[in-house]
């Protein structure tokens, strides 16, 4: 979503982000928000009833040591993420 001149706009963006999300995840369980300079990014929780209807048990495995085994199985590739996310997810 452009604004004038063509330069990316984040607040319509995060508009647009948040009428994609609509109905989705539950925010009150966990929602963050990120403006990269080019792209609204909005992460949200699962909720209840999406993980009743998955039938699956989800966990937060965020600064765990399954989070480590999981960031060092992607090797080399783990270089394409970025370091902000890795801290928050990793912890390392």
């Amino acid at each position: 979503m452009a604004g004038s001149g063509g330069l990316l706009n984040p607040d319509a963006l995060e508009q647009e982000a948040l009428r994609q999300l609509a109905g989705v995840g539950d925010a009150g369980r966990g929602e963050w928000r990120e403006w990269t300079g080019r792209a609204f990014h909005i992460r949200r929780c699962i909720s209840v009833a999406e993980q009743r209807r998955s039938g699956l048990t989800i966990v937060d495995i965020r600064r765990t040591p399954e989070a480590a085994r999981r960031a060092a199985a992607l090797g080399d590739l783990i270089r394409m993420v970025p370091r902000e996310v890795v801290i928050e997810e990793v912890g390392v």
